[in-house]
């Protein structure tokens, strides 16, 4: 356990300390995760001023990232834990994509929600492409999580999206097109002061008969650069496994990062259809 230290020492004294906002960038994690490290006594943090506000030395953060290489320490069964296993994952490079495999939209919903309060509950906003047909559903389970919908569209920090307008919005499917949708939508809320964000989305849009719905798994290898480009976006694709056939479900294993299932969450995972 580390001990919050209250007052500088020689050496704190003579380097730079990062603020909250900085540190939570050097290690590509949340404010959230860093106040909850520091709680815990996991992270070493500075304490200064009346308001007793962390302040961070680099050699701290890089000690720590050293200690947490192997993202499945973390706790699954926490309520952050798949959040802490990805983040961890980012400190290390790893693409925060992650295939969320599902039985029905009341287990969709419990796996989605820590992702979901992560990012709206901390400011961070939301790009949502929910399976046509289902806003009711959404909105319903937004509001029974404390979530005011029309402030967060209002704040900018929610946009939700159906199939038919993003993945079919010409009425077929192209993925180099849906790459640069992705992208600027990413800038859009990088222009608004955004780096930080979700982009979620159900994949049964895939059992359509629109053209070019077979490239729905390159598509998906395809996101792995992209997310290279913005490390502090997250990517979470929805799979139920009750309606996507199993070769659909194996290109999902094999081109996210991150697979999370009911139980767990197999995190760090650096190979895609395009690796060498």
């Amino acid at each position: 356990m580390f001990p919050t230290l209250d007052v500088f020492s020689v050496n704190a004294r003579m380097e730079a300390l990062l603020t909250i906002d900085e540190a939570a960038g050097y290690l590509s994690v949340s404010k959230t995760s860093l106040r909850r490290w520091t709680r815990d006594g996991i992270l070493e943090c500075v304490r200064i001023g009346p308001r007793a506000e962390r302040r961070f030395r680099r050699a701290a953060l890089d000690g720590f990232l050293q200690r947490r290489v192997d993202p499945l320490t973390a706790d699954f069964n926490a309520p952050s834990g798949p959040i802490d296993r990805i983040e961890s994952a980012a400190a290390s490079g790893v693409p925060r994509h992650v295939s969320l495999h599902h039985s029905g939209r009341t287990e969709l919903w419990d796996l989605f929600r820590p992702y979901v309060l992560a990012h709206l509950g901390e400011g961070a906003p939301m790009l949502y492409i929910y399976e046509e047909g289902t806003q009711d559903d959404v909105l319903a389970q937004l509001d029974r999580d404390g979530l005011d919908v029309d402030a967060l569209k209002a704040a900018g920090l929610l946009r939700l999206l159906e199939p038919s307008e993003a993945y079919l919005r010409t009425g077929q499917f192209v993925a180099v097109e849906m790459i640069d949708f992705m992208e600027q939508a990413i800038l859009a809320f990088h222009d608004d002061g955004h780096d930080r964000l979700l982009i979620s989305g159900a994949m049964t849009w895939c059992l359509t008969d629109a053209p070019g719905v077979d490239e729905m798994i390159a598509y998906e290898d395809m996101l792995n650069p992209l997310l290279q480009r913005y490390p502090a976006v997250t990517i979470v694709c929805h799979y139920d496994v009750d309606r996507l056939p199993g070769r659909i479900t194996l290109g999902a294993l094999c081109t996210h990062h991150h697979v999370q299932l009911p139980d767990r969450l197999s995190a760090g995972f650096a190979r895609t259809l395009g690796a060498k």
